[in-house]
């Protein structure tokens, strides 16, 4: 669906001027709500294993419950899609918003493994429709040469989200004494996020044309099959390194002999560098090109990925392992808005919905098959293998990506 949307003086575009951001439109109606949606989901990643392992206090059981809100959140993705393009997107949001809050009740009232699997299973798909949503909002109405750093800012409040979230369920924790407790953080951001979205001034749709919608998600899915499975499969392998490497830095730490506290500094350290770099990146995107920022992110991944492999043996191994670190922690804020990006270069821009389902199902598969593969290589050949794996994966994808970004992405993004 088209909207109609008024931009300030200074957000107008003009023959030899860019249009800006539209900062006072997305502020209220995506940058806030994203922010608080981030805040409950991040609270609900380090209560629900908690909540989980203190019912059975079994690991095993805790890490399938907790696995439950990934699960939820593909399972909704394509229906999401329907979702969006059937109604709207704030009714969407709206929506979303509810089914997380019942997730969090349901939750932090059960008393079972069952209950809390189902409340896990909601927020997901709440986060998963939300993201949706605004995903499509974006597309629909911010500009085409600063969407890269508009979604930027959206993963960086995201990632500011994910940094605050963990620190509201400690406080929980600590107030009530319960790991339940930081389920209500998820009801009170979930509450405030409705109100928001309510009172945010959202520009009316247009009319759907004739042919909206007319082609559904499956449809979709099936007509653009080529794109997801070429161009789509490999942009997904940056949502790959971004959640493999959680796994394998906190275990290469380990490895060469690290404490928990100083593991831990160092991931402090670099995640505040990869928010710092997530708008940069978002400018890059816009003006250097979509796939020079993508085979670039891609080439630093398979770089950081072999340097730690080589920390594993080499002499100075805490200074490469740093170093690896760091430039992992750059690639990722650099293409922090990236994927999302070419998604929305692609989809149909009077019903972008029913694509960005299959395109957001299709990159977030990716990232949530590399954790298991990480550990399957770790378990079977060796961490050092792990790395090497990965390294070999973001360079095969570097090497294919021109192509099939010639083949499918259409739309031309101006030069500075």
């Amino acid at each position: 669906m088209r909207h109609v949307v008024e931009l300030s003086k200074s957000e107008r575009t003009g023959p030899s001027e860019r249009p800006g951001v539209p900062w006072r439109l997305i502020g209220p109606t995506v940058l806030v709500p994203n922010l608080l949606n981030s805040l409950g989901q991040s609270a609900t990643i380090t209560a629900v294993p908690l909540a989980a392992s203190a019912l059975t206090r079994s690991f095993a059981i805790a890490a399938l419950v907790a696995a439950l809100i990934t699960l939820g959140q593909l399972a909704s993705t394509l229906p999401a899609g329907w979702v969006v393009d059937r109604f709207s997107e704030r009714t969407a949001m709206v929506g979303s918003t509810a089914v997380t809050a019942v997730g969090g009740l349901l939750a932090y009232i059960g008393s079972s493994i069952p209950l809390l699997g189902l409340g896990a299973a909601l927020i997901g798909a709440g986060v998963s429709v939300f993201a949706m949503a605004r995903h499509a909002w974006i597309t629909v109405t911010v500009p085409v040469p600063v969407r890269g750093r508009t979604l930027s800012a959206v993963a960086g409040f995201t990632r500011l989200g994910n940094f605050l979230g963990p620190f509201l369920a400690a406080a929980a924790f600590h107030v009530s004494g319960r790991s339940e407790a930081a389920f209500l953080v998820v009801v009170g951001t979930s509450v405030g996020l409705l109100v928001l979205v309510a009172i945010a001034r959202f520009p009316e749709s247009t009319t759907p044309t004739g042919d909206h919608g007319r082609q559904g998600v499956l449809g979709t899915l099936w007509n653009s099959r080529r794109t997801l499975f070429q161009l789509g499969l490999t942009v997904s392998v940056i949502s790959s390194m971004r959640t493999g490497r959680r796994v394998l830095v906190p275990l290469i730490g380990v490895s060469l002999g690290w404490d928990n506290v100083s593991t831990a500094l160092l991931l402090g350290v670099t995640g505040a560098l990869d928010f710092a770099v997530c708008y940069l990146g978002g400018s890059l995107v816009d003006r250097v090109g979509r796939i020079h920022v993508a085979v670039g992110t891609l080439v630093a991944f398979g770089l950081s990925h072999l340097a730690a492999a080589v920390a594993l043996v080499a002499p100075a191994s805490d200074v490469v392992y740093i170093a690896a670190v760091a430039v992992m922690s750059t690639a990722n804020g650099i293409s922090g808005g990236l994927v999302p990006t070419i998604g929305s270069d692609l989809a149909d821009p009077n019903a972008p919905a029913t694509f960005l389902s299959s395109w957001r199902l299709v990159t977030d598969a990716g990232g949530s098959v590399a954790p298991i593969a990480v550990a399957a290589f770790a378990g079977a050949l060796g961490l050092g293998s792990a790395c090497l794996a990965m390294a070999l994966t973001a360079s095969v994808a570097a090497g294919l990506l021109p192509r099939y970004a010639r083949r499918h992405l259409r739309t031309r993004h101006p030069q500075p």
